[in-house]
């Protein structure tokens, strides 16, 4: 009689153990074994994958100075590097022709009594000859200038002291104006220019007043046409 009991009761214990409840269980515990394996393994993962180095915010705000001023001297140089290398380019085949007419034009002067007008157009064509090895002289120094500057960031230290180096020099040519001095070469150059068809429109006077009057005709053209687009570039913010 008392082992009935005992056997409805492991019966039921069966019924409970192979019912819903033991089914939600077991789904518990296999989740929680998937979420465990997971993440361990996105451990084991983190530490696997290289570290990223730590920069404090000096360093970073230097190396974000760096890429900017990099930037920044590649197109400035570029730009003042190709102006210098094309005044250099007309000053030298300027002085060529100037000298060339200076040749031709001395025997006259070295005459006893050299014509006043020879004398002018020659004086003038020394003037013009002498403003374009100015400008070429200037130019060079730009030149070495600009190259004292590029050769800012490549010094030894570290990245602060080269990026203060950077700066100091950026301020250098600010203050001495060297954007000004640029803008310096070309006028030098047209005033040359200018000078020289003056010259040689005196000097065609002594030869034939046909052919003087033709050059100065030319040289009051290019003069009036370049004043005319000066005058547009100052009134007209769009003009080029």
């Amino acid at each position: 009689m008392d082992s009935l009991p005992s056997d409805q009761k492991l019966r039921s214990d069966f019924v409970d153990f192979s019912g819903k409840g033991f089914l939600e269980e077991l789904q518990n515990c296999l989740k929680t074994v998937v979420r465990d394996n997971q993440e361990q393994m996105r451990r084991l993962v983190d530490d696997l994958a290289p570290k990223k180095p730590v920069v404090d915010k000096k360093t970073e705000f230097w190396n974000a100075y760096r890429a900017v001023s990099d930037e920044y001297d590649k197109e400035y140089q570029q730009k003042y590097g190709t102006d210098l290398d094309t005044t250099l380019i007309f000053a030298g085949l300027f002085s060529a022709v100037s000298s060339a007419f200076i040749i031709q034009i001395q025997p006259q002067v070295q005459d006893s009594n050299p014509p006043i007008l020879v004398l002018v157009a020659q004086s003038l064509l020394y003037i013009s000859l002498g403003a374009t090895l100015l400008a070429a002289l200037l130019a060079v120094l730009g030149k070495q200038w600009l190259m004292y500057y590029s050769s800012a960031g490549e010094s030894r230290g570290t990245i602060a002291e080269r990026g203060l180096e950077r700066q100091r020099k950026l301020e250098g040519l600010r203050r001495w104006n060297f954007n000004t001095i640029m803008r310096l070469f070309p006028l030098m150059l047209q005033f040359a220019l200018l000078i020289f068809a003056v010259g040689i429109s005196v000097y065609l006077w002594t030869v034939h007043h046909v052919l003087a009057i033709i050059a100065m005709m030319l040289t009051a053209t290019g003069f009036v046409s370049y004043s005319a687009f000066l005058v547009s570039a100052m009134a007209f913010t769009d003009s080029p």
